[in-house]
């Protein structure tokens, strides 16, 4: 494809340049982590930040006894781990092997391949680190570990690559998704990366999460800027379109998951709880980010709108 913009090619190349020089001293999860199962643990702390649970607000959850609400917050750091999992497996690093086995036409075609063999040992090694925090966590609180696979983004993915009619749908689709959630989990992460009143291992955890998905959020903007350049108006339009639908599925509060641990608890009225919270959590909390993401990577103007329509369409068809 014909590339649009020789002077933003220059810019972009210069920026993979320098994330990818800078990747071997940047990439907090490369550097020496701690031993988390040295650090102090204090049965006291929370492992969770309570103001992220879907039903914080829930009479039924407020008065719930503490043991129980201390259980719950263990199983969230659980629910967390496990859908970062399966992001991190299922969502990011499929896009990365896309762009590293067959790079779109780029000048920047080796750079390309570069950084995202760079992000996809960081996401290897993000897999560890949630395997072993929320294991930490299920130990030390004596609790049976949560198997639950059916989250709500890898699940609307899936179907929507089946509907899929060209390889270039499948291919762009699975980038937009994994591109919207490598720059939205940075305002989810932001919480707890800062949030020092609970446990230390899951502050720390969150803490350098947060410091490498800051930076892969700079890496597939360039990633997805260069991409944007060669594209057609009709695959824009599509690329933009599903950037737009991820913010809805990574907002799911995952009441699948909750069922399960509502059930392994026994939690009171936990049925209540599940049906007066439903799905859709407050896409306000993302719109920031994913309208910067929009105008940054040229997914606005030339026929496509603005990113406040943008926006304000996604919050008509979040809350019609």
């Amino acid at each position: 494809m014909e590339r649009l913009n020789c002077d933003n090619d220059d810019a972009v190349h210069s920026m993979l340049t320098k994330l990818s020089t800078l990747w071997k001293n940047r990439a907090a999860v490369n550097q020496e982590l701690p031993d988390y199962w040295n650090l102090a643990f204090d049965p006291d702390k929370q492992d969770f930040t309570a103001s992220l649970l879907p039903f914080r607000n829930h009479q039924a959850w407020q008065e719930a006894p503490e043991a129980l609400q201390s259980k719950c917050l263990s199983y969230a750091w659980g629910i967390y781990n496990l859908k970062t999992i399966y992001i991190e497996c299922n969502v990011v690093v499929p896009a990365c092997e896309d762009i590293i086995k067959t790079p779109p036409p780029s000048h920047n075609r080796m750079l390309l391949q570069d950084v995202m063999s760079q992000a996809l040992l960081d996401e290897a090694l993000h897999t560890r680190m949630s395997i072993m925090a929320c294991n930490y966590i299920y130990a030390m609180r004596k609790l049976a570990p949560l198997d639950f696979t059916a989250f709500n983004l890898v699940t609307w993915r899936e179907g929507l690559l089946a509907n899929c009619n060209a390889e270039w749908e499948r291919r762009l689709t699975r980038f937009a998704i994994a591109c919207a959630s490598e720059t939205l989990i940075t305002d989810y992460l932001k919480t707890m990366a800062e949030d020092t009143s609970i446990q230390a291992i899951c502050h720390e955890v969150t803490r350098t999460h947060a410091m490498d998905e800051w930076s892969h959020s700079s890496v597939f903007s360039f990633v997805a800027t260069d991409i944007v350049h060669g594209l057609s108006r009709k695959e824009r339009e599509y690329l933009r379109s599903i950037i737009l639908k991820t913010v809805q599925m990574f907002a799911n509060n995952e009441l699948g998951a909750w069922g399960t641990v509502f059930s392994m608890l026994d939690f009171p009225n936990a049925r209540e709880i599940l049906n007066d919270v439903g799905d859709s959590n407050e896409i306000s909390v993302y719109t920031d980010s994913v309208e910067s993401l929009i105008n940054r990577i040229g997914l606005t103007g030339k026929g496509l709108g603005s990113s406040q329509s943008a926006i304000a369409a996604l919050h008509e068809e979040a809350y019609a």
